[in-house]
């Protein structure tokens, strides 16, 4: 009786391990992930590109200007201030005010005058001191 159950035992064991390798879970090496995946960000460079980008956008100005070289008798060139990226070129009105110096490179403060049609024209011209 001993025998019969230790040949049982054996023959289970052997089902086992034969039927164990074959449905072993095989992982290919190739689908690795970097370990650069499961390291920490560096929030000190992105908190100083971050802080970086902000002092380049430069905020203009809304009604101070510098008066550009393109200016006529009849048109005003108007850069931003303090940037100078940006150029606008405003018609004058017919008696323009302008209190200090209006020449070109100056930093002037300007008002404008709306027409009915929504066309902006420039009235006043005051040079700001600082």
């Amino acid at each position: 009786m001993r025998k019969l159950l230790l040949f049982a035992y054996i023959c289970a064991a052997a089902i086992g391990v034969t039927t164990g390798c074959r449905f072993a879970h095989e992982e290919p090496l190739g689908d690795t992930v970097a370990a650069s995946v499961f390291a920490p960000k560096d929030t000190a460079a992105i908190n100083k590109k971050k802080k970086a980008k902000v002092a380049a956008i430069v905020k203009d100005s809304a009604d101070v200007f510098y008066i550009g070289s393109g200016s006529d008798r009849q048109t005003l060139q108007l850069l931003s201030y303090p940037s100078r990226r940006d150029t606008f070129s405003y018609g004058k009105t017919a008696h323009i005010k302008v209190e200090g110096s209006a020449d070109t490179g100056r930093v002037v403060k300007v008002a404008f005058y709306v027409l009915p049609s929504g066309d902006s024209l420039v009235s006043k011209v005051m040079e700001k001191k600082d």
